[in-house]
C-alpha cells in the first residue's frame, strides 16, 4: 500500500539542474540530499559547519500538505518546504512536480544570507 510520503520519493530536478535525491526513511519520514545545479555538488551549509546538504531529515506536516525538510539542526528553524503538486498548472508539461519553499524563524534572521544556496526555488519534476 503507498503512503502519501511514497509520492515524493525519487530523483527530481528543477530548470536550474538542481538536483534532490528523496529516500523513504522509517515511518513518515524521508531522507533527503540537495545537489546545486551547476556544480552537481551538495551545498556546504555554512550556518551548520559546513554540513553537506546529504540525508537531511524530513517530515510530513501535520496536515500532509508538505514534506519539510531540515536544513539545519532539529531546534532551529530552517526548513525547506516541499508541497507535491499533480500536474502542475505552472509546469509547460503539466507533469507531477514538488513546489519549493523556505521558511525560518523570525529570529534567526542571520539566514537570510543562505537562502541563495538553495537556488531560485523553481518547482522540481522527476527525473526520467
Amino acid at each position: 500500500m503507498e503512503t502519501e510520503i511514497d509520492k515524493y520519493v525519487g530523483n527530481w530536478v528543477n530548470d536550474e539542474g538542481c538536483r534532490l535525491v528523496i529516500e523513504k526513511g522509517p515511518r513518515q519520514e524521508a531522507i533527503v540530499s540537495y545537489f546545486a545545479g551547476k556544480t552537481d555538488l551538495p551545498v556546504a551549509r555554512p550556518y551548520y559547519d559546513d554540513l553537506p546538504s546529504t540525508n537531511m531529515v524530513a517530515e510530513l506536516s501535520d496536515c500532509e500538505s508538505s514534506l519539510g525538510v531540515e536544513l539545519w539542526s532539529q531546534d532551529k528553524g530552517f526548513t525547506l518546504h516541499l508541497t507535491y503538486e499533480y500536474s502542475y498548472d505552472l509546469d509547460k508539461e503539466h507533469r507531477d512536480s514538488l513546489v519549493p519553499a523556505l521558511s525560518r524563524y523570525e529570529s534567526d534572521d542571520l539566514l537570510d544570507q543562505y537562502f541563495s544556496l538553495f537556488g531560485h526555488l523553481r518547482h522540481y519534476v522527476r527525473e526520467s
